[in-house]
């Protein structure tokens, strides 16, 4: 009797033994490989950063649409006031060139993004008007930012006077343009007078510059000679096809038609020939006397008359 109930016991024991033998082998086997489970993880995670993205999409989609272009030119206005109440007083030359390239950028950045939502927006016909009117305002600038550097004749100071041209026009083409959008989206767009008056101080006509050097003014009072702005349909040494002429008495005679880059204080000419390019400047000067100015270079136009 002991004999048996000890064999049944030695049975159950292996029993017990073979059966959690085989739990553990599961359970080894489940642990042996966690592939599964990183899956899964990896996958629930992807899943999860694509709903938050899409989700951000959403949101910035929405934002974009609510947010109109006069809130829009407004934010560009608190960055660029930014830059403008900087430290320049503490700043060298090198840092300014920095600072004012990077204001020219904000605002460039500005009119490419305004650009290219007009591009997508407006009608056939009417971008391509405003195409040619760009353009030209392209052309315009590139004159106007050549002729700002020149009157440092290429000094350190150049990029800087560059830099701030380019920057005051691309912010006052930025204004047209957010206009332009505004209109095709049926927004109401508003410039200050505050505003429109430095727009319009930063992107002159050529023809509003002629008009403050127009007159005849005198650098020699005994044979009475003098340097002439006159408009060409009055002027008796008119060149054909131009509409202003500049004339120096017994000198050159030039035209608008030879302007190769100018700003609202000087207009700079050039005027190729067979052998050499001459270029004159045209400015008041320091003293806010007229200055004539003459070379073969830009960086030596230091044959000068000054008109009393």
């Amino acid at each position: 009797m002991k004999h048996i109930k000890k064999s049944g016991i030695v049975m159950v024991l292996i029993l017990v033994t073979a059966l959690c033998i085989g739990c553990g082998s599961k359970v080894n086997e489940e642990k042996s490989n966690p592939s599964t489970e990183n899956h899964s993880s990896q996958v629930e995670e992807e899943t999860q950063a694509t709903e938050n993205q899409h989700t951000k999409d959403m949101l910035d989609t929405e934002n974009n649409k609510a947010e109109s272009i006069q809130d829009e030119i407004a934010k560009v206005e608190d960055k660029s006031r930014e830059y403008e109440n900087a430290d320049w007083g503490s700043m060298g030359q090198q840092e300014m060139n920095q600072l004012t390239a990077q204001w020219y950028q904000l605002w460039d950045d500005e009119l490419n993004s305004l650009w290219s939502r007009l591009s997508d927006e407006l009608d056939t016909e009417t971008k391509a008007e405003v195409l040619d009117e760009q353009r030209a305002w392209i052309d315009r600038k590139e004159k106007n930012v050549k002729g700002a550097g020149m009157v440092a004749f290429g000094g350190s100071l150049q990029p800087q006077l560059e830099n701030d041209t380019a920057k005051d026009m691309t912010r006052a083409r930025t204004y047209i343009l957010a206009g332009y959008l505004a209109d095709v989206r049926n927004e109401n767009f508003i410039i200050s007078s505050e505003i429109q008056e430095s727009i319009d101080m930063a992107d002159p006509s050529l023809n509003e510059i002629f008009e403050k050097f127009e007159g005849q003014w005198i650098f020699d009072k005994e044979r009475g000679a003098c340097v002439g702005v006159e408009k060409t349909e009055t002027c008796a040494y008119g060149v054909e096809g131009s509409n202003w002429t500049v004339w120096v008495t017994g000198g050159d005679i030039i035209s608008d038609l030879d302007v190769y880059g100018y700003t609202e204080n000087n207009i700079i000419f050039k005027v190729t020939h067979d052998d050499y390019d001459a270029y004159y400047e045209l400015l008041f000067n320091m003293d806010n006397l007229l200055s004539f100015a003459y070379g073969t270079s830009l960086g030596a136009m230091d044959d000068i008359i000054v008109c009393d």
